[in-house]
């Protein structure tokens, strides 16, 4: 058993080094580094299981409130925000979006897990007495968790620490008691499993709050609501501390940072407010027609827009102002993350390609030739000539990618590229 729990220990330090070293990646929403070892589809296959089998139990409760005035309502709230949620993921068009209310007076909390499940409790109405836009505050800032891909990202975390936990169980295991090596495995294995319910970090709660405000503001529901929402779990704060807040902390501090959000989105608020923001726009929960859906998706994938967050940044990308000068720091992150700038262009998701690219930084032919294609393909003609000419440059001052351009013949292409 001892040598048979050597070699464990050894298989899983080498997997846990594996996944330290593959595991980074660069949100095209929100520019962060974040851990992501557990695949998209794994993280949103595993969503909608826990979702199922939670909906359901409650279901059989009578729990889950449904045909009401109220429901309808946030379903009707909810799926104006995933259709601008949409615009900035085009591939989220394809999740089976859903949301339910939860009918537990006693609890203020809402949440929506990866592949866009979602959930609201009664608590919110009976202890807050929320408003409509309160809703969109809610349920926006729980759609940035799911936009952001955290729910992957604790996901992550929690299967390296499985891992981990395979290792400190080899370790621990007796060559006296051949059973060991399972009960330390499960025992740790399940105690990992935890770090899924674990808090979500300071960055996470900016990023969601920074997305949540501005879904809302361009659903036109009003960005202030967020700030007297949580001026509202502040005075609730004193009687009692609501399951909500037990992951999403609420300080002045918090109310100040939205505050300061709600200028910059609220232009964006009168622009609904003064348009038709869902005029031709498909419903995404439930059944639906996907063929709209995908349209939609494509046409916004298509948009030379960007999250305000991101504004100053995707400027002067569309300006011709990015300028790259990172090697060496930045080739790991470049090696990365090629393979996925090659998918982008497949798609012709311009905006995110050209984001992801700025994200990492890297100075090199292929870096300023993506930015020419995601130029091209968002209709800035002009400036795309103005990457391909700095492709041309570090091509010739010897920053070019090799026999490692993901498939481009950048030379060829760089050529016959218009200018």
């Amino acid at each position: 058993m001892g040598c048979l729990a050597g070699r464990a220990a050894r298989f899983a330090w080498l997997l846990l080094a594996a996944a330290v070293l593959s595991g980074c990646a660069t949100s095209t929403l929100t520019g962060r580094s974040q851990f992501m070892l557990v695949s998209e589809d794994h993280a949103i296959s595993g969503s909608a299981r826990a979702y199922s089998s939670m909906i359901g139990g409650l279901s059989k409760k009578g729990k889950v409130e449904t045909g009401t005035a109220r429901a309808e309502r946030v379903k009707e709230i909810t799926d104006k925000l995933i259709a601008q949620a949409v615009r900035f993921r085009p591939d989220s068009a394809t999740w089976d979006w859903r949301v339910e209310v939860i009918n537990d007076p006693k609890v203020i909390n809402a949440f929506c897990m990866a592949g866009g499940k979602m959930a609201i409790y009664t608590g919110f109405w009976e202890k807050l007495n929320i408003t409509d836009d309160e809703v969109a505050a809610i349920m926006g800032h729980e759609i940035g968790h799911a936009l952001a891909s955290h729910t992957r990202e604790h996901m992550s975390v929690a299967y390296t620490a499985q891992v981990g936990a395979l290792v400190l169980s080899a370790l621990l295991a007796s060559r006296n008691d051949p059973n060991s090596f399972g009960r330390n495995a499960d025992a740790l294995s399940s105690a990992a499993a935890l770090a899924i319910t674990l808090p979500n970090s300071r960055e996470g709660e900016e990023e969601a709050d920074q997305i949540g405000i501005e879904l809302a503001a361009r659903a036109g529901f009003d960005p202030r609501a967020a700030v007297s929402l949580w001026e509202k779990m502040q005075k609730e704060k004193k009687f009692s501390t609501p399951q909500f807040l037990s992951t999403h902390p609420s300080n002045e501090t918090r109310i100040q940072n939205l505050s300061a959000l709600v200028p910059k989105v609220d232009h964006l608020y009168q622009l609904a407010k003064a348009g038709k923001p869902t005029e031709g726009v498909p419903s995404f929960l439930g059944g639906g027609d996907a063929a709209a859906r995908q349209a939609y998706a494509d046409k916004a994938a298509g948009e030379a827009d960007t999250m305000t967050f991101l504004g100053p940044q995707f400027e002067k990308f569309k300006k011709g102002e990015v300028v790259f000068e990172c090697r060496f720091a930045c080739f790991f992150a470049y090696t990365n993350r090629k393979g996925d700038w090659k998918a982008m262009h497949d798609k012709k998701a311009w905006r995110d390609l050209a984001v992801s690219v700025m994200n990492v930084g890297y100075l090199n032919d292929l870096s300023y030739f993506l930015l020419g294609e995601a130029a091209k393909g968002l209709g800035l003609g002009e400036v795309a000539g103005v990457y391909y000419r700095r492709a041309g440059d570090a091509q010739k001052a010897g920053h070019d990618c090799g026999g490692s351009c993901e498939e481009f013949e950048l030379r060829k292409l760089a050529e016959t590229a218009p200018k």
